[in-house]
């Protein structure tokens, strides 16, 4: 075993490409879960982020706070990976962070000038304890407590889970970065306890070679969501991506697609409900497990396994089906339209070329008037725009005339446009002020108050820029 990294982010709002974290906890243990270190880090927003109205009335960061943080994004994303770096080998793993954590910490690392993909690095895996929860859940019913809300439906909430298994989160306390990352542990600690046979078959799938192995030799597995397992098997990695794999759901007959058309194979992998193939992302731990640790857990409505095993052999034997989805995963995203701001491609624009990846280190290690010099020398053009922004956010004092105003109207461009663009701007955030307003309890005097506050800071920004102009 090797040791792990707990995390948390609290961000600016909820779309991973247009939004960055506020505030950062990392926790090093030892593989014991003993602890060995705690950063605990906040930052300034940005100039050109608007935070959601929503996430600041969730998290409780009043405006006044946005701007009195000690340390800049840029400093503090750059702490974030250099404490990954120096604590690995481990296994980075949080509370629904593969799902949202992590694509922020992509998305900003990327947009910051550093490796998007640290958290994949030499020596390192990626494990999200929801994910685990959920397993254990099917494989080891009764482990942990799982609390009803007042609808009467299961929550997985951290906070709840961790009330009720005894685990103090108070509600104060939840969405402050450490605090949950705390929380995290001693969950982690307990489930480790509890149900100590889905913590060991989920960590074994926390790097994609344990899910591969699994998909790869085309023996029966039970495959899981969010409430069950299917039984299932592995039937091919996409050819532009060999971490993402085509696997048959077992429990629906493969004689009704298996003569399909490589369009109607294709149709499959999206519909609503029931999907006879399912695509797995091996790099993001999912819940998968060999045949014989885990087929107690499924439904009660199963079938022999002598039909799964035939049904298997169809799919494996059929001389055109392979071939057709072949053709359905190569142009499974074909007429997606590039999108043109760079913060958007980071998946569709390419991985950056090892050159690059050495420009841009030596980029943070200059002093301010030199980094502009070196941005030339960016191959990518996603690097260049990145790096003339950081310039104008961070240094504009070292910036020409000409690259001073371009960046002025930049940012006012980017606050104020009333263009339909992806990113959160000043006029929807007012929009999305009025809209949370009605939905709030009119007793809820001290929500309301932070909500006033939230407009009339909204409103002075707004101000700003129209002066400015």
């Amino acid at each position: 075993m090797s040791a792990f990294i707990i995390y948390d982010l609290e961000t600016t709002g909820l779309d991973p490409a247009w939004n960055v974290p506020l505030q950062a906890a990392l926790i090093h243990t030892d593989e014991e879960l003993r602890p060995l270190g705690e950063l605990s880090l906040r930052c300034a927003l940005p100039a050109h982020i608007v935070p959601s109205p929503g996430a600041l009335l969730t998290t409780g960061v009043r405006p006044e706070q946005l701007e009195q943080a000690p340390m800049s994004s840029l400093d503090m994303l750059g702490q974030i990976a250099r404490a990954i770096g120096a604590w690995s080998p481990a296994t980075i793993l949080g509370y629904n962070t593969l799902q949202y954590d992590e694509e922020v910490l992509r998305h900003s690392f990327f947009s910051h000038l550093l490796p998007p993909y640290a958290t994949q690095g030499a020596g390192l895996k990626r494990a999200d304890l929801l994910v685990m929860l959920r397993a254990a859940i099917i494989l080891e019913p009764g482990a942990i407590t799982i609390p009803v809300d007042g609808s009467g439906k299961r929550s997985l909430k951290l906070g709840a889970v961790c009330r009720a298994n005894g685990i103090q989160l108070g509600e104060d306390e939840a969405h402050d970065a450490l605090f949950d990352a705390r929380a995290t542990l001693a969950l982690f600690r307990l489930l480790k306890a509890r149900a100590p046979r889905t913590v060991e078959l989920m960590l074994a799938n926390a790097h994609k070679s344990g899910p591969i192995r699994l998909l790869a030799r085309g023996d029966l597995i039970c495959l899981g969501g969010h409430s069950a397992l299917v039984p299932a098997v592995g039937i091919m990695p996409n050819p532009d991506n060999a971490t993402s794999w085509a696997t048959a759901d077992l429990s629906i007959d493969p004689a009704s697609y298996l003569d399909g058309t490589a369009e109607e194979i294709a149709s499959l992998l999206t519909r609503s409900g029931a999907r006879p193939i399912r695509m797995v992302k091996a790099n993001s731990q999912p819940i998968l497990f060999g045949w014989d640790d885990a087929q107690h857990a499924l439904p009660a409505e199963r079938l022999d396994d002598a039909v799964y095993h035939d049904r298997a052999r169809m799919i494996r034997q059929h001389p055109a089906f392979r071939h057709h989805l072949t053709a359905a995963l190569k142009n499974r995203f074909a007429g997606r339209e590039p999108s043109p701001f760079p913060e958007a491609t980071l998946y569709s624009g390419g991985f950056l070329s090892d050159a690059d990846v050495r420009v841009c280190e030596r980029w943070h290690e200059l002093p301010w008037d030199q980094r502009g010099a070196l941005t030339k020398h960016m191959g990518d053009v996603r690097l260049q725009a990145f790096a003339n922004r950081q310039m104008f956010l961070e240094a504009p004092e070292c910036l020409a005339p000409e690259a001073w105003c371009k960046g002025r109207d930049w940012l006012r461009e980017r606050l104020t446009t009333e263009e339909d663009v992806p990113w959160l701007t000043l006029p929807k955030a007012l929009i999305e002020v009025a809209d949370l307003r009605a939905t709030l309890d009119p007793q809820d005097a001290d929500r309301h108050a932070h909500l006033d506050a939230i407009e009339r800071w909204l409103r002075e920004c707004s101000d700003h820029q129209r002066l400015a102009a």
